[in-house]
């Protein structure tokens, strides 16, 4: 079969969602024959995505989040009112789009949380099938506890949802545990996608944080707790362009997302502390990691995450870059959890395969 990716490009982990699909694929005699990726203005594609992908790639513009001046939280209204400026840009894409899927006659369509998938998907009335991977969709199983919040941003949320996806497609939505699937609703719910390359490491446990900020303006979180804290170690992910290593000093650096650095980081911490990105999460805790997480601020999204995997035990969050947490033992999180999420992962890790090839 030949599957054509949409990807999101916002943080790393649908990207990375990509990657791990992908391997799984090719493992079993399929072929991934594109991959269209939704960039912002002056945004690249990172270096691991497009190092790694092994296809071609096709560059179309595609909403995304305005972040606030301080580089932290998003602007939602704003973001909102821009994406209805741009809609004459984002059907250009959709008409990008339909030329390259003409073309290239794929028999299955995949989508990694891409806004474009679900436009294309129903102004251009494609019949084959369409598979929507993401942690969000567990936001319709029956099971699903939303964090406190208030009604427009959870309806936002779920409206954005129906938008991304639609009512023909069949959602696949990951979760950190095992929870029942919903035929009814063409929902299945499945353990996250964590690449070869990190299931095959041997994790280690060395004297150093590892951190991850979706937007380089906590940073300055992180460098007022180092300041305070100087004996701890900390290695730093963040997005800020055109910085690819910034060395505060012995003991703090700030590098430019890498995929490759990032896992050999991830493998030899002591914990992760990050933007509550599923992704991240999710393969530290498949690494047995100690997590704790911040979701930004205004992101209803990650705000899900992070309530979900205190739910399941597997992290604590806080709303600043405080890494003294991680030494509270009254609020510390098990390791019997952090093993039973791995096994939910090792146990299952065929169920997406299955059903993309069952259900088309």
């Amino acid at each position: 079969m030949k599957y054509f990716f949409f990807v999101q490009s916002e943080g790393r982990g649908h990207m990375s969602q990509a990657l791990a699909l992908k391997e799984q694929l090719e493992e079993q005699g399929h072929q991934v024959i594109a991959a269209t990726i939704g960039l912002g203005p002056n945004q690249e594609i990172p270096s691991f995505f497009k190092d790694n992908i092994g296809c071609p790639i096709i560059n179309v513009e595609s909403p995304k989040f305005l972040i606030d001046k301080e580089g932290k939280g998003v602007r939602l209204v704003a973001s909102v009112i821009n994406t209805i400026k741009k809609v004459p840009n984002y059907l250009n894409s959709v008409r990008k789009i339909k030329k390259s899927i003409t073309n290239l006659n794929p028999d299955v369509l995949v989508s990694f949380y891409e806004p474009l998938a679900g436009a294309y998907y129903r102004f251009c009335d494609d019949k084959r099938p369409m598979f929507c991977i993401g942690h969000q969709f567990l936001a319709s199983a029956s099971s699903f506890k939303f964090p406190p919040s208030n009604f427009f941003s959870k309806n936002y949320f779920q409206f954005y949802n129906f938008l991304v996806s639609g009512k023909r497609t069949t959602k696949i939505a990951l979760s950190f545990d095992n929870e029942p699937d919903e035929l009814n609703k063409k929902l299945f719910i499945c353990p996250p996608l964590i690449r070869k390359s990190i299931k095959l490491i041997q994790p280690s446990n060395n004297s150093f944080i590892l951190s991850y900020m979706i937007n380089f303006g906590y940073a300055k979180e992180i460098i007022s707790w180092h300041q305070a804290n100087p004996d701890y170690k900390i290695e730093a992910f963040w997005n800020k362009p055109g910085e690819e290593h910034t060395r505060i000093d012995d003991k703090l650096n700030f590098y430019h997302l890498s995929g490759q650095r990032f896992i050999d980081l991830l493998a030899s911490c002591e914990a992760y502390v990050g933007t509550a990105g599923f992704d991240s999460v999710a393969e530290a805790a498949y690494l047995q990691k100690n997590i704790l997480l911040i979701p930004t601020k205004n992101h209803f999204e990650q705000e899900c995450n992070a309530y979900d995997a205190q739910r399941a035990k597997i992290a604590i969050s806080s709303n600043i870059f405080n890494f003294s947490l991680l030494q509270d033992k009254a609020i510390s999180h098990s390791p019997i959890y952090l093993k039973k999420f791995k096994e939910w992962v090792d146990n299952f890790d065929g169920k997406i395969i299955e059903i993309l090839t069952k259900n088309n």
